[in-house]
This record gives structure tokens, sequence and C-alpha cells, in this order.
């Protein structure tokens, strides 16, 4: 008993004890004015209990104190922000953040909860005057966010409690309310029953992580509101159904306004506990991701005011194919998890309405609200800034699949009312926001009875909308490709769900009849760290079949906590098992599309190309292009196309041209009638907006493409000829061009030295290397990796030979091995080095790679530079990073950088910062005296950390940045992929080739 209290918080048959029926959000203000501009907080009626609380934290709720007795020293407790997750305080003692995938943070043994439950208590004074309480208005508390159980009093009598974290509890508290000073306290639980249902993929974070607050409301007033605007079944008209709840007689005068702001329909509606009211429309609007109109629902009653965005659209599904008003369309998709690196779960309004600029800036048009429902006013967002969302219910057991049947739970009739319950809040809460066209039961909760008890209320509740069911679709799916007899039995789907199925998967469920549904990819392409790498391989397949309806890519957002002397400004961003933290899954919550304080990762980039709006192509004819518009419901009237054309990365005609093609259609654009320039020729195209929009300003730009033009020669320049010379001691061989000298070395076979002008330009050897710090993506292949060795290659040579010298041109040969202890040697190098007169330094190499050894991280020539060589530049794929499957963001231009802001600093170190497709590169000091590197195609790296460094760091802030620059110039990169979660590197991005012939030139330039 918890002071005379049942001890809710471990049972399964109470889950709110004193709390409202659920209902639709909907904030009462003062005047329509009001109600219009709709911020909450200038409302009348709205009175915020944010702010700093009292504070006590008990390590169990057997050291609880009676803070209810006269004698509790309320004086002696500590502050604390609500909302706020009380582990965020990290030097506090308050617990500790705790990251973990699927194990569970304590023993599973449902529905019992550890008796060592750490606890918060929460005390906070708010003062009423006598007016509020004259008026005859009614408190209602509202918590919108609480994890994971908790307790109420006002002003020491019990008023309720609940559980769901992420969902929001009210409570009507007028009965204990007083003129002046009233007290609040809250016992929080960090575990409860319902704990069991929230083991989602996540910080494990407690408190009062949203907003509270207290709203008045007329006694007699609108308890719910549920709005059904239904298009005809042309599209053209529509019909709006509004069914009302009250808890007494009321009247309702309502308006309905157009996108326009033009009133359309209006009247008087008398409601006794229920009531409706409805109005046909000649002509509606549509609601899309791309033209979001909104309709504004406007009522009164009473002293209530009430302006509801309503929008017109239709789901549906025309066998294999998903339809928003009778377009098959493409859900280009994020999954989004509530996460701030100083607040942990608590989002401020802001920080939410900048996750969703964010997103509409980079082409993405939907959000799966991972994987419980988010902060009430983001579907609100949704509505107006036109992203679709799948919104989904507070439930995962992922911990089940470790420990038992991983549907446990989800297959338990002990259950069902709880399964029920989240679900009921989710849709009641959230049914009126159109962008809301799908619901989900939950994330990776196995099979069972409670998932069709959950598809059977939402269909009965809101046939308007598709359920989503990820478990029992993945399952079939394999059933089905594994030759089982009868394997989809699951008539309850709506679509079939897949997370991170490979290419080669999908094209076999599109190939087979047995998957009659649309698919769609709950989860693909895990952009953890350096990644990821296969978009466009997906998208090509997405656009290629009407039955594959997109994906949600994994994920938006770096999950990290903030720490450091100074996290406010230079925050240490951190990740699972930092904070002593038991279980943990390490940095695998560091997985998303922006850093932790919301800077674009270079994944993010090249998803904004995956999933533009429109497609360049070239035609038969030079200077003209043809542009597809990929778009569903409008033309591309709104954009301006301006080009450039490059050669050899400088800009010799530029211009632009309006867009005007319809949806789903094409127009040819005549850019140019001849170009004579010579080189390597690009025509590079970038796509803005014309005016400004809701999440973008004007020249906002939407997209890039670049066309390769013929390529013509150019002369090449006559560099002058120096007199050459050969010197040899016992450990060396020399060769000397001018004022150039290239020294190597006689054991290793390797150049060691490189004079020109008398100054030294290398800092250590030029040695062959396979090895790159392993990126996230790599995680699975880099036990491979480890196993053969690569990270710890010796290099043998059989001996360094003159093999030809003439009046022009000294030539040096060497035979090299690489091989790791205990192993078989992993490559053989023929190397030849060819100094000529013009001071040039050819490198040639044939390799030959153990037939069994697997496709390697790298190969190329790797070396460090002095201190001082900061700048570079290159002829290839930037100006961000690009890889042999990650460079649809990246141009083939001139890039100048300096070395230092190559450098993309992922939390957790790897590699990062190549450029592929290069044709020259350059290293220099500040007055232009290095190395430039030349070949057809090679891929450049420089950097102030070796890959020795990256691959043996733990985090980015424990990084020395070394004084040397560390270059790189491989003949290949292994691609990047996404198998930190996905489907294996596909075969053509592997560098799996067993025969290597790689040629590069290094000449001294002042």
């Amino acid at each position: 008993m918890l002071y005379g209290l049942p001890d809710y918080h471990k049972s399964l048959e109470t889950l709110h004890e004193g709390c409202l029926a659920p209902h639709a959000y909907a904030i009462p203000y003062h005047s329509e004015a009001a109600a219009l501009a709709d911020e909450r907080s200038a409302s009348r009626f709205f009175k915020t209990l944010c702010g700093t609380w009292q504070f006590r934290w008990y390590p169990s709720v057997a050291e609880a104190e009676d803070f209810l007795s006269e004698s509790f020293d309320r004086g002696a407790m500590d502050t604390l922000k609500v909302p706020m997750n009380w582990q965020m305080e990290l030097d506090r003692g308050y617990d500790v953040p705790n990251y973990t995938n699927v194990n569970y943070p304590f023993p599973v043994d449902p529905p019992h909860v550890p008796t060592e439950n750490p606890c918060g208590l929460y005390m906070r004074d708010f003062y009423l005057s006598g007016e509020e309480l004259e008026a005859g208005k009614e408190g209602i508390l509202t918590f919108e966010g609480v994890d994971s159980c908790f307790y109420v009093w006002v002003n020491g009598t019990f008023v309720g409690y609940s559980q769901v974290s992420h969902m929001t509890s009210e409570m009507d508290v007028t009965a204990h309310l007083k003129g002046g000073k009233n007290t609040l306290a809250v016992l929080v639980f960090k575990w409860c029953d319902g704990s069991y249902l929230e083991d989602q993929d996540m910080w494990r974070l407690s408190g009062i992580f949203r907003e509270v607050y207290l709203l008045w409301r007329d006694p007699a007033r609108i308890s719910d509101v549920f709005v059904k605007p239904v298009p005809s079944e042309d599209l053209t008209a529509g019909e709006l159904t509004v069914e009302l709840s009250s808890t007494a007689a009321v009247s309702v005068d309502w308006a309905l306004y157009d996108p326009k702001g033009r009133r359309v329909g209006g009247g008087t509606a008398e409601v006794d506990g229920e009531g409706s009211f409805g109005l046909a429309l000649k002509a509606v609007e549509l609601w899309s991701s791309e033209r979001p109109a909104l309709y504004s629902l406007r009522m009164t009653c009473g002293s209530e005011y009430y302006a509801l965005p309503v929008g017109f659209r239709r789901v549906e599904i025309r066998g294999k194919v998903l339809y928003l008003n009778g377009k098959a369309i493409k859900i280009q998709g994020v999954n989004r998890h509530d996460s701030h690196p100083l607040l942990g779960h608590a989002t401020p309004l802001w920080h939410m309405w900048e996750d969703l600029l964010i997103m509409k800036r980079h082409n993405v048009n939907a959000v799966r609200t991972s994987h419980y429902p988010n902060d009430p006013r983001l579907v609100g967002m949704c509505d107006r800034l036109g992203l679709l969302v799948i919104d989904e219910t507070d439930i995962e057991t992922h911990g089940f699949g470790h420990v038992q049947n991983w549907g446990h739970l989800t297959d338990s009739a002990d259950w069902t009312e709880a399964y029920l319950d989240r679900s009921a809040r989710m849709l009641e809460r959230d049914k009126n926001h159109v962008s809301i066209f799908m619901w989900s039961v939950g994330n990776e909760s196995g099979e069972g009875r409670n998932h069709r008890e959950q598809v059977a209320y939402f269909r009965r509740r809101d046939p308007s909308r598709l359920v989503h069911v990820e478990d029992e679709s993945s399952r079939s799916r394999g059933r089905i490709l594994s030759g089982v007899e009868g394997a989809d039995t699951w008539d309850f789907l709506d679509v079939e769900s897949y997370m991170y199925p490979g290419i080669d998967v999908l094209k076999a469920c599109l190939a087979d009849e047995r998957f009659h549904r649309p698919i769609l990819l709950c989860e693909y392409c895990h952009a953890m760290g350096n990644g990821p790498g296969d978009l466009k391989d997906y998208w090509d397949l997405i656009w290629e079949h009407d039955q594959l309806c997109g994906g949600l890519v994994w994920e938006f957002t770096d999950h990290s906590v903030a720490r450091g002397e100074r996290r406010y400004t230079h925050p240490e961003y951190t990740y699972g098992g930092d904070f002593g933290d038991t279980p943990h899954d390490g940095n695998f919550c560091v997985d998303g599309l922006v850093y932790p304080d919301r800077r674009v990762h270079t994944g993010l980039l090249e998803l904004k190309e995956a999933i533009a709006p429109l497609r360049v192509y070239p035609t038969d004819c030079e200077g003209t292009l043809r542009i597809r518009n990929l778009r569903f419901f409008t033309d591309l009237s709104d954009l301006l196309l301006s080009y450039t054309v490059e050669a050899d990365g400088k800009v010799v005609r530029r211009g632009s041209l309006p867009l005007s093609a319809a949806p789903q259609s094409e127009q040819t654009l005549r850019l140019f009638d001849k170009d004579d320039s010579t080189g390597v020729r690009t025509l590079n195209v970038s796509v803005h907006t014309k005016r400004d929009t809701l999440w973008a300003p004007a020249g906002h730009t939407v997209c890039s493409a670049q066309l390769l033009l013929e390529e013509r020669a150019v002369e090449a320049p006559t560099l002058p000829a120096y007199p050459m010379w050969v010197e040899q001691t016992a450990k060396s061989l020399s060769v000397r061009a001018g004022e150039t000298v290239y020294t190597f070395s006689k054991a290793t076979g390797c150049l060691t030295s490189l004079v020109d002008q008398g100054k030294e330009m290398l800092a250590s050897p030029v040695i062959p290397t396979v090895w790159r710090a392993p990126t996230d993506n790599d995680r699975v292949i880099k036990q491979k990796w480890y196993a053969e060795g690569f990270d710890r290659l010796c290099l043998r040579c059989e001996g360094l030979e003159v093999a030809d010298v003439s009046d022009t041109c000294v030539t040096l040969s060497a035979r090299q091995t690489l091989a790791a202890a205990s192993k078989y040697p992993t490559a053989h190098l023929d190397l030849l080095y060819r100094i000529t007169a013009d001071g040039k330094l050819r490198v040639t190499c044939d390799a030959s790679i153990r037939e069994e050894a697997t496709h390697l991280p790298r190969f190329g020539f790797m070396f460090r530079m002095p201190e001082g060589n900061e700048r570079m530049s290159y002829f290839g794929y930037g100006p961000m990073e690009s890889y042999e499957d990650k460079c649809l963001a990246a141009r083939l231009s001139r890039f100048s950088s300096s070395v230092s802001a190559n450098f993309e600093p992922y939390i957790f170190p790897q590699e990062n910062g190549a450029h592929k497709g290069c044709r020259d590169a350059t290293v220099t000091d500040e007055s232009g005296h290095g190395l430039r590197f030349e070949a057809p195609c090679f891929s450049f790296s420089c950097s102030h950390y070796s890959p020795e460094q990256l691959t043996r760091t733990a985090h980015h802030y424990q990084l020395t940045e070394e004084r040397e620059t560390t270059v790189i110039i491989d003949y290949r990169q292994n691609g990047i992929g996404s198998q930190s979660c996905g489907p294996e590197l596909l075969q053509r991005y592997r560098l799996s080739e067993k025969q290597i012939h790689f040629e590069f030139e290094v000449t001294a330039i002042i």
C-alpha cells in the first residue's frame, strides 16, 4: 500500500484511476481570434504548470518519505525543470540515462516490477485568484507525458493515477482547488506493469517529460468532437459530418471556412450528451502532402471558442496499390523519436517545428511516430506543413524475443485491456488530424490476439484510415518465401510492412502473386553514422513498381545525452554504456540523419536527392534536358531551374528557365545550342522555389542533378626537363629530378622521403593499405575484416631494384606482400616507380588479392604530410563526402577546403570525408607548396585523424587532432550500405576484385 492507496503500478487491473475518458485534443479559447492564432498559452482558460518544481529522487519507493505529513521538510528538496527527464540532471545522481534496444532493463516477470523501483517526488505550489474560482469553471489537470506511471495529490488529497508514458492523462480537480496557494504533488515511478509494453529502442528515461497544465472549462461544454470530412466518389465534392459529445445540454454555433478564408456554411447544433451536424459541399479542395489545403471549423459553445483545421482526403487500397486522392502515391518518410540532448524525451514546441521543417526542406513527405504517439501538437504541425503520419501506439515488447515467445503479451488475454487502452487513447486524441493516414498497433511486439483486437477497434471507430501491423506481415512474408503451406493467414492486414528487406527479397515479393497487398518499408536504409549508402537502389525499384508504396528511413535523429563541463555550448555526445548503464547497446542509438543538435548528416543530403520531386534526364541533343515531374498533385510551375556548364570545374555558361510539367508528366527544355568548351564538361542543374513557403524561403534548393557531357581533349602542357641522378646507399635508393628528390627504402620498397626545393614533403612512408576505420554500417562485415587481420597487416618486401635508367626516366621495381600474423598473405603487390625528368613520380601497382579473402575495406596508398599542410583541393565528387553508393548529393567539380573542414564529426568515430571519382587532388601549405596527385579515377581522403586513431577511439570528443595530415589515395573503397541493421552490401558496391591495377602520379608543386 502507498499512503493507504492500492499499488496500482503493480497490477494489470488498474490502468487509470480518477482520469477522464480519452477525447480529441482541442484547447478552448476565450475568443475566435485567439482560437485562430492557436497559441494555447495565450488562452485565458489555459494555465501552465511547467517551470521549476521541487523534486526529490528516491532509489526505491521503499525509501520514499511521507510527503503528505506536516513534518515533511519541503525546503530540503532539490529543484527540477518540468518538462524534463530526471536522469538528464547528470550531476544530481538521479539514476543514470540508460540506452538499451531490445533487452528489458529489469527482470522479465510480467506484470511484476522490481522491489527496488526508483521514484521521483515532484511538488509545486500554484496560485489561483478568487475570480478564477468564482467564474464557475471546472479545473482539468492535464499531463501530456509521464514515464512510466504517476500518482497525483492536490492539496493533500489523492486525485488520480495513470500509466501510459506517451499519452495524455486528465483529472478533474475542481473540488480540490481553493483560492490562493494550491499544492500539487506527483509521485512518478520508473517502472510499472505498463513498462513491459514500452520496450522501445531508445534511452530509458523517467519523469514528467511533456507539458503539465490546468484547463478551465465550462461545466456545460463540448467534451469530445469527431470531425469526419469525406470527399465524393469522384473527389470533386464532399460532405462534412461532425459528431459531438457534451457534459450537458448545450448549443453549439459553428461555421466552416475554406482554405482561402471564405465562409462556406454554418449553423447551430443542439447537443445533449450526443449530437451532430453536417454540411454538403459542391466542391472541395483536397489535402495532400504537396498541397495541404485546410478548412477551418470554428465552433462556439458557452464561453469557449474552437478553431479546428479540417482536411478532405481519401486513403484507399485498390488491388496491390495504395492511393491518396486517387493517385498511387509514394511514402517518402522518416522515423522520428522524441529526442533532445539536454532534456531527454522532452521536445519543446520550437524543437518539434524545426524537426519538421528540416524534413520538408529535404523532400520528406511522411513521418512515423516511432514508437509511440508524439506531443499532441506535432500532428497539427504535420497538417499544416503537409506531412503524412503513421501514428503509432505506445507498445513494444521486443525484449520477449530474447527470453520467450516475442508475442507473449500480444497473445495474452490478460493484457488485452492494456493494449486497447493505449490504442484508444491515441486514436481519440488524434482522430481529427488529416495528416494521419494510418494507425499503427505498435512496434516489434510479435503476433497475437491483441493485435487483432486493436485492428478491430481501429476499423470500427475510424474506417477512413489504414492500420499498420508490421510484425504479422513480416513473419507472414518469411513463411511464404520459405514455402510454408497456408502462410498468408493475416486477413486483417492492409499493407505488407517490412523492415530492412534486401533488394533481392523485395524483387521476390513483387514477383510472387501471394503478396497481394501494397508493400511499405516501415524501416529501411539504416542511417547510422556514415550512411545510408543504398538509397538510390531502393528508390529505383520503388518508382518502378506501384505495389511498392515507399518507405521510412531509420531514423531522423541521433539520440544522445550531452555531457561535459560545457555541455550547453560544446557538448560531449554520449551513447549506451557511457554512464555505467546496463544492459546497453552502445552507440546503436546514434543512428540518425541529423546530429543531436540537428546539424544535417551527409546521409540526409543523400536522401534529399533520392526522393527529389523531379528527375532530370539527358536527350540525344546536347544542351537539351528531359524533366519528369514525380509529384502526383501539383505541377512544377512553382519551381525555377538554374544550370551551369563547367569545364574542368570552371563555369563557362549559366542560365535559368521556368518549369511547368504537369503531375507525373514530362517536359523538354532547350538550355543552349552549342558549347565549345574543352576538358571534362558537366551540366549542373539545380531547382529552386520561386516564392516563400511555410517551410522554406524563396530560392530554397529543392534538388540538384548533374549530367556528364562529352569530354573534349585539352592539350597537355609541356613541362621542363631536369637533369636526373640516381644515388644508392646500403639502405636506400634516391632519384633526383632537378630540385625534387625521391628516396625509397630498400627494406620496405616504399617511398620514404620526398624533398622539394629543400623541403621535406612526407612525414611518413607511402605504404599500401586496405584498412579503413569501420563505419557503423560495417558493423557486421568488420568482424570478418578483423578475423582476416586487415587492421594489422605487416609489409614484407622482396627487394627494390633499378629496373631502367635513361636521360629522361628512372624506373624502380619492388615486390611487396601484405599479411597478418597467423594468416596467409592478403595481397601480393608488384610496384613500379617511374620518375621522369619533369619531376613526376608515377606509381603503378598490380595487386593479387588472396582468393579466399573477403572483400576489402579499401585498396590504396597512405602517408602523412608534415604539419602545416592544411589546404586541400580536388577535382572529384564533392563538396560533401562521397562513396560508391553514397554520391547522389555530390557533384563532379573542383572543390577547395581546409583539411579540418573536410572532416565529418560522427559521434562514433569512423571512416569519413572521402571523395570518389577524383581526377586530381592537391594538399599544400598556406603558401601553396605541396603535392599534386593525378589518376584517371581515384578516391581521395585527407584528414588530421588517421584510420588507426579513428578505429581505436570511442567518441568524437576523445579524438586528438594530429598535427600531420594523413593522405590516402585509393583505387577504390568498399561501399557504405546500411548493414548496421539492414541487408548486406550489394555486390556491385563491394571491393571484391582479386586482380587490381592502379596507377597514380605524384608531383611537387609550389
